[in-house]
């Protein structure tokens, strides 16, 4: 993820980017029934960290994507157009630079082909997927949870309000593991495929004495 893992927001609001680690999981103490709350509501603050992380991870991961694709795009765009530039700037000056054309227009390709196989630009735009689906996995829940607050006290037991909680945590655990899995998944795939792409255009490729050869020809 290209896959990859998050880490919280420092407190100067500058992001440093690191592996997707997730966080230690809480240490719980459950003895009695003011401390089994408490252990649920512990457990709530560390999922919704880990959900926090994860959505700072791919922000700061688009920033780096962003850059670097406007850049290489942005080098393609300026090639291209100078090679097309450079054959019209020699006929009109009857002079012989047609040739540096052809080097700028294969310099151009080569860029969008590190965009390609990089894949700067679609990493750009699958972070800033996955965290806007993460955002909202994690305001769902926090409204589920105010929600389940603000419930009238019926007196139910204590369990039964244990329970439904440690449903709702749990469920926005499963979200987050499953959505990180999924871009993962994604991201793997699309390096495999760029990867034998790859391959594949450097097997098609000439020996250096069979395009000798042809040139003679």
């Amino acid at each position: 993820m290209t896959g990859s893992t998050p880490t919280a927001r420092p407190r100067d609001g500058k992001a440093r980017k690191r592996d997707l680690r997730g966080r230690a999981f809480p240490v719980l103490v459950a003895r009695t029934p003011a401390e089994r709350l408490e252990a649920v509501e512990a457990l709530r603050a560390w999922a919704e960290q880990e959900a926090e992380d994860a959505i700072e991870w791919y922000l700061a991961d688009k920033r780096l994507k962003r850059l670097g694709s406007r850049y290489v795009r942005g080098l393609m765009i300026l090639l291209a157009t100078t090679g097309t530039v450079v054959p019209l700037a020699g006929a009109a000056l009857d002079t012989q630079i047609q040739g540096w054309g052809y080097v700028f227009l294969a310099a151009a390709a080569g860029c969008k082909g590190f965009d390609h196989f990089f894949g700067l630009s679609t990493a750009w735009m699958r972070d800033i997927t996955a965290a806007q689906a993460l955002r909202g996995e994690l305001n769902e829940f926090r409204l589920a949870w105010t929600a389940e607050l603000l419930r009238e006290a019926t007196g139910e037991p204590e369990q039964a309000v244990i329970e439904r909680r440690m449903l709702l945590v749990g469920g926005l655990v499963a979200r987050i593991r499953a959505r990180l899995e999924s871009e993962t998944s994604d991201w793997t795939h699309e390096f495999r495929a760029g990867l034998q792409q790859l391959q594949e255009q450097t097997v098609a490729l000439p020996a250096p004495r069979e395009a000798g050869a042809a040139a003679q020809r």
